[in-house]
């Protein structure tokens, strides 16, 4: 009969109460075959004397092994293992329909047939980098945690208990109705439904599935953003680039693509275009929306960072002069706010809104209401609009230290833009050339991308054009994207100085 060690099995010191250590050692005795199916068990006071336990913690543990199935009790016979073992058996089936033994150590892990992948996409904790440039990385120091933090404690002190249920998939009603406000005044967005999603990329995701399906296309921008390019391919759709100069993507490049292929729906960043932070013109965007509209296309416009504009009021987003009801309008607070907020929101036709909540559904039934009736009264009370006032003044600020730090350092071209919180630079040719006679090499391009590997070991976070290309051969590797709003003045010119070094 299988007998337990006293000393091997229970430890003195242990905060685990006895049966519990006893249920441990007995189910790991099966699961490793020291215990076979039907093998029987010394009896409670067999155990009780040999364990010096008391009978009624052996009763416990038996119980407890009962219940999940590990032994069995039967009446005259004692306690036994099961004859049929739980999945953790010591025993599985082989190839030829025996049953041998078989062990953690030894058992293959399962091999999962994936049916659809996406690109992975790195991610950059802030605490892995002493100088994190990410160009959509708000100042999270900034943010008024203790202003909000009343907010959020007034939503527990007085919750709508009847909002804590399933229901409500597009939001709840306060805040759907603060944003809807904020929309008008700030973006004269005036007649369109609004949901609230867990951040822009959800949304984009969800309209993916919606309009896109195996065999259709999507026109992106050349050099755009990742993470919506993978949304539309985990969709079944291609992505076709549209090419771009320095006023935006050109009209009559997307008409051509048009013209010559499937395309279903456009995708564009026409604000600070992701990652050039070129504004589109005008003169573009109604001849974008007069070919989408020729064709039945709709629109995705993602307007990442509206507030932050600085020469001049920021252009109506091409939602607010929508007519045929084209555009899909996506936004968040992740660059307001801070991105662990993870809200945003979805400005749409009211013929599209059932069927973007009902999808919603599927996925995620409800965003975090706690945070949502917070946000709304922070909206109500104008803590949100003093916030975006306050951090507009102060990334202007630092978008002119960060040109007169790059103006200092000398080894970027660059295009001051109108908004947003990034640079685009390019490294200078002069410097490539005095590098490369420095390194006894001829001809010896600087590569972003190398530039980026190096900084990376300095603890430095850069992003580089690579990135960004949906056709690759079309990477001059010369560009990175630098941004200024989520530091201070001091670790900018800091961080610059560390990364012109490893140039």
């Amino acid at each position: 009969m299988f007998k337990l060690s006293k000393t091997s099995t229970f430890d003195i010191d242990s905060r685990q109460p006895k049966y519990l250590q006893l249920v441990d050692r007995i189910r790991y005795a099966i699961r490793k075959g020291q215990l076979l199916a039907g093998d029987s068990l010394p009896s409670v006071r067999v155990l009780s004397d040999e364990l010096s336990l008391n009978r009624h913690t052996v009763m416990k543990a038996f119980n407890e092994l009962i219940a999940e199935g590990w032994i069995e009790s039967k009446q005259r016979v004692g306690y036994s293992v099961v004859s049929t073992l739980p999945i953790e058996s010591s025993y599985l089936f082989s190839a030829d329909g025996k049953l041998s033994k078989a062990s953690s150590e030894t058992v293959e892990p399962l091999q999962y047939r994936f049916v659809r992948r996406a690109s992975h996409v790195p991610e950059y904790p802030d605490s892995h980098y002493r100088y994190n440039f990410s160009g959509g990385r708000p100042d999270i120091t900034r943010f008024p945690f203790a202003e909000f933090k009343s907010h959020m404690s007034d939503a527990l002190s007085r919750p709508n208990v009847s909002q804590l249920g399933y229901g409500e998939s597009a939001g709840t009603p306060e805040l759907i109705a603060e944003v809807k406000q904020y929309l008008r005044k700030a973006r004269a967005i005036t007649d369109k439904d609004i949901v609230i999603t867990n951040g822009s990329q959800e949304a984009m995701y969800v309209v993916a599935q919606l309009l896109l399906q195996i065999g259709d296309e999507v026109a992106v921008e050349a050099l755009g953003y990742p993470p919506a390019m993978e949304a539309f391919r985990c969709a079944g759709a291609s992505v076709v680039g549209i090419q771009q100069d320095k006023n935006g993507i050109i009209p009559d490049d997307l008409e051509a693509k048009i013209l010559l292929g499937n395309i279903r729906l456009i995708y564009l960043t026409p604000l600070h275009q992701y990652p050039t932070t070129v504004t589109l013109t005008v003169s573009r965007r109604m001849a974008i929306y007069q070919l989408a509209a020729t064709h039945g296309i709709p629109i995705i416009e993602d307007d990442y960072d509206h507030e932050y504009h600085y020469r001049c009021q920021p252009l109506a987003p091409m939602a607010a002069h929508d007519p045929q009801h084209l555009v899909i309008y996506i936004s968040t607070f992740s660059k307001i706010m801070f991105p662990g907020a993870r809200v945003g929101f979805m400005a749409l036709s009211p013929s599209m809104t059932q069927a973007v909540k009902d999808y919603r559904v599927l996925i995620n039934h409800k965003s975090n209401v706690l945070m949502q009736s917070a946000l709304a009264r922070w909206m109500k009370e104008g803590g949100f609009e003093r916030h975006i006032r306050r951090t507009t003044r102060i990334n202007l600020q630092r978008r002119d230290h960060a040109i007169t730090v790059l103006n200092a350092v000398n080894r970027f071209e660059f295009e001051i833009p109108d908004g947003g919180m990034a640079l685009w630079l390019k490294i200078k040719e002069q410097d490539e050339k005095k590098i490369s006679k420095k390194n006894g090499l001829k001809n010896q391009k600087v590569s972003a991308y190398a530039l980026a590997q190096q900084a990376q070991q300095r603890g430095i976070y850069i992003q580089h054009e690579g990135e960004y290309h949906l056709v690759k051969e079309h990477n001059q590797d010369c560009y990175i994207r630098i941004g200024f709003a989520g530091m201070s003045e001091a670790d900018f010119a800091d961080g610059i100085q560390l990364m012109a070094e490893c140039l």
